[in-house]
């Protein structure tokens, strides 16, 4: 799409009270839209409330599943973004007991489309929508074709905590720097990572490091197969304290990887009456890290943990390679 197309597609929606704080926000929201990264949707919201909310559904390229006119999908789009905030400051809650920050940035991608919202302050939420490019055929999701996407709307965030004099919190870890691997502690000792229930399929331990994912775990029919993590590495004691120790955090992971497919089949019933298809990879991004879900079939889920917020895209990375190999020797 070029420049004046997306200009004359360019659609944008005030809540009724508007205020003068809006207006440079709507400018770097605008600015996102007419990039051309892919984001057709995106709206901003206080405490599930719309602000304002710009969007391209008027261009050709947009996809239009079920034909409707597009003030009508705008609309929808607008219902289901308050839903999916609503949905994560539930997430937010929940994830309180694994001591590791606030909810920052929430992902979920299906085969054709990505969503995302992230936090910007408080209960400021920015919710956008974007389609995976020629759609997402392999078994299992693939971050690298929506990953253009996740960082503009990661860097749009930290630009509007910028307007409020905030700092970035770093959602995805993009903004770490490329030489934190070699300046991290990293212990030379032979480690073993701890194991439970069946043995792992080869090459997962090999997943698990310092400077990536810490946790992994393989659940079928509701329940997990097997489990591995490396959280009581010498590299990770900085992230346990008084009130969490290492098997405190490992027992919280193992019962919140057990629900998150009935979190994930939630967040897609939210969202089907503007996402098409089942999601398939569902990232909660907080201060310290992120938590991962990956679909492998309708029963079969892998589920991973980074606690290293500067390792977050990296582990994502690591997790969508670990549940390629599991599915091709399945």
């Amino acid at each position: 799409m070029t420049d004046p197309e997306l200009h004359d597609a360019l659609v944008e929606e005030t809540a009724e009270q508007d205020v003068p704080g809006f207006l440079k926000k709507r400018d770097l929201c605008r600015a996102l839209l007419l990039s051309g990264c892919g984001v057709y949707h995106v709206a901003h919201y206080t405490s599930g409330v719309l602000d304002f909310a710009l969007d391209l559904l008027d261009h050709p390229s947009v996809p239009s599943p079920d034909e409707e006119e597009p003030s009508q999908r705008r609309e929808a789009y607008r219902r289901v973004g308050a839903q999916l905030v609503y949905r994560v400051s539930e997430l937010h809650r929940r994830l309180g007991e694994l001591h590791t920050g606030a909810l920052i940035r929430t992902v979920v991608q299906t085969r054709t489309g990505l969503v995302f919202c992230n936090s910007v302050v408080g209960n400021e939420h920015i919710v956008g929508f974007a389609a995976v490019p020629e759609a997402d055929t392999g078994p299992v999701a693939d971050p690298g074709r929506v990953s253009i996407v996740d960082q503009a709307a990661a860097h749009l965030a930290s630009d509007l905590r910028r307007l409020l004099r905030q700092r970035s919190q770093n959602p995805g870890g993009w903004e770490a720097d490329t030489d934190g691997e070699a300046t991290s502690p990293t212990t030379t000792e032979e480690f073993r990572p701890h194991r439970s229930g069946a043995p792992s399929p080869d090459g997962t331990l090999t997943a698990l490091r310092p400077q990536g994912l810490h946790y992994l775990s393989h659940h079928r029919m509701g329940e997990q197969e097997w489990a591995v993590d490396i959280l009581d590495h010498p590299d990770l004691d900085p992230f346990f304290n008084r009130g969490i120790s290492v098997a405190d955090r490992r027992d919280r992971y193992h019962r919140l990887a057990g629900d998150l497919s009935l979190l994930a089949l939630q967040v897609g019933r939210d969202l089907r009456r503007a996402v098409v298809g089942n999601v398939t990879r569902l990232v909660l991004d907080v201060e310290m890290g992120a938590v991962y879900y990956y679909r492998l079939s309708p029963d079969d889920y892998l589920v991973g943990v980074t606690l290293g917020q500067d390792s977050v895209a990296r582990a994502d990375e690591d997790l969508a390679a670990v549940a390629r190999r599991f599915t091709a020797s399945a």
